[in-house]
């Protein structure tokens, strides 16, 4: 019966949407693919908040997409909870501003999610992208899915029935499957170092790509405890190259920049800069999507819990590699990671294949909850990791009480490491642990999860 009703609930919120779209027609920006859609959607929501000026851009300040989420960030109402007061009031409000509501903006970023099978054609009933972004395919919500394959088959149906313009990832071995199925204009963009070795495509260059990348460490003079990394990049644009600065970290990151600032120029007319030209872009960093903080006994803090999947596990370890490299070679890393949700049947898989990747790149390794000290420790031993190195804990407390009294017993001497912490939400909450160690206790209001309805939720 609940489902029932959410079903049409739902579906009259969807027809509401899909008439306001008809009544004022704006451009819509879709971005799909099963990691990174919220970071993409709003790097390229920011940047065309820059370089459009005289357009008025939208798109939901929540991590808002689906059937329900679809829905609300085109009528623009930001709030959800599961009440009927809360149920009633959304639809007295999507109602009025479906029917008499003025055009609000003029180009809206969409993040086309799911979590079941078919959803995705109720939502691309509701609206179908002008342009369109796909970002990559990993194993989460492989729970709901059964495998991989069985997620792409749903997603790719956003770039299939995108209207002008489509960005597929050259990284990403099905949205390079995908490539001769779409009939429209089509660009590749890179996210990663090279090109995934398994398509055609392996010899040619992204249309979109980037190189170069260096790190800058801003940090107040009289305040140890402020501190700030930046990057830059070259970023190529089919036959012209910008000079890219961001306070954005990631690879990942630097490939939905430079796609972004291709589709600042398709909806301008013109090229947004002369070739060579630098341009400074500066986003409002998400909380919980790789954030330096000053930590405790000197430490540096790389935040990346909103989340955890194999993908994106690897991407901030590879950053966090980077940034040693280039701006702190004494420093150690010491990888505190919690488990990988939403696998499903490739739980196990994925964690062991996790060992090699983490077993070079960690001085100190602390692992949280029952996947990564199951299967991933017991792989490490299998490949002879050091286990003095190794930190093993199902309960949060203990990893912070282990931790701390590893921190400090350091010699004075010794570089104080950098602490990269990565996990997925649902008991695991690693950001918890990240404000355990923040050195000022102000920086909490940058940490994820941090509304008094989620600390209760975690409380409880």
């Amino acid at each position: 019966m609940k489902q029932r009703f959410l079903h049409l609930y739902y579906t009259l919120l969807g027809k509401l949407a899909k008439h306001y779209l008809r009544r004022h027609q704006p451009k819509i920006i879709g971005i799909n693919g099963s990691v990174g859609k919220t970071s993409c959607r709003m790097i390229i929501f920011q940047t065309l908040q820059q370089f459009l000026p005289n357009k008025k851009i939208s798109t939901s300040p929540k991590n808002f997409n689906g059937e329900l989420g679809l829905s609300l960030s085109i009528l623009e109402i930001t709030e959800r909870e599961p009440k009927i007061s809360c149920f009633l009031s959304t639809l007295r409000k999507c109602l009025y501003k479906a029917l008499f509501g003025r055009k609000s903006y003029d180009i809206i970023v969409l993040e086309y999610g799911i979590d079941t099978p078919n959803e995705m054609e109720f939502i691309l009933n509701i609206a179908k992208p002008d342009i369109g972004v796909f970002t990559a395919i990993d194993a989460v919500h492989s729970e709901q899915f059964g495998s991989p394959d069985a997620i792409a088959a749903e997603e790719i149906k956003m770039a299939l029935n995108t209207k002008e313009i489509v960005f597929l990832n050259a990284n990403d071995d099905y949205a390079m499957q995908l490539y001769p199925r779409i009939t429209i204009d089509k660009f590749t963009y890179q996210t990663a170092a090279s090109l995934t070795p398994n398509t055609k495509h392996k010899e040619k260059k992204a249309d979109l790509r980037y190189d170069n990348i260096e790190f800058t460490l801003h940090q107040e003079k009289d305040a140890k405890k402020k501190i700030e990394i930046k990057s830059a990049f070259s970023a190529f644009l089919k036959g012209r190259q910008y000079k890219v600065e961001t306070n954005l970290l990631g690879k990942a990151n630097y490939g939905y920049i430079t796609l972004a600032l291709v589709i600042a120029e398709i909806l301008s007319g013109k090229a947004i800069a002369n070739d060579n030209e630098q341009i400074k872009t500066t986003y409002k960093l998400q909380p919980g999507r790789m954030s330096f903080f000053a930590g405790k006994y000197d430490t540096l803090i790389l935040d990346s819990t909103y989340n955890a999947a194999p993908r994106s596990m690897r991407e901030v370890i590879n950053t966090a590699i980077q940034i040693r490299s280039q701006l702190f070679p004494q420093r150690e890393i010491w990888l505190i990671l919690g488990d990988m949700r939403e696998l499903g049947d490739f739980t196990e898989q994925e964690h062991r294949k996790l060992a090699g990747y983490v077993s070079q790149s960690s001085d100190q390794l602390f692992l949280l909850g029952t996947s990564m000290t199951k299967f991933l420790a017991d792989e490490l031993e299998k490949i002879w990791f050091d286990l003095k190195k190794l930190h093993l804990t199902k309960k949060r407390e203990k990893l912070n009480d282990e931790l701390d009294s590893l921190l400090k017993s350091k010699q004075k001497n010794e570089e104080p490491p950098i602490l990269v912490f990565k996990g997925s939400q649902n008991t695991i909450f690693l950001e918890e642990s990240v404000k355990y160690f923040l050195q000022d206790a102000s920086d909490q209001q940058y940490l994820t999860r941090q509304s008094s309805f989620r600390l209760q939720k975690k409380q409880n």
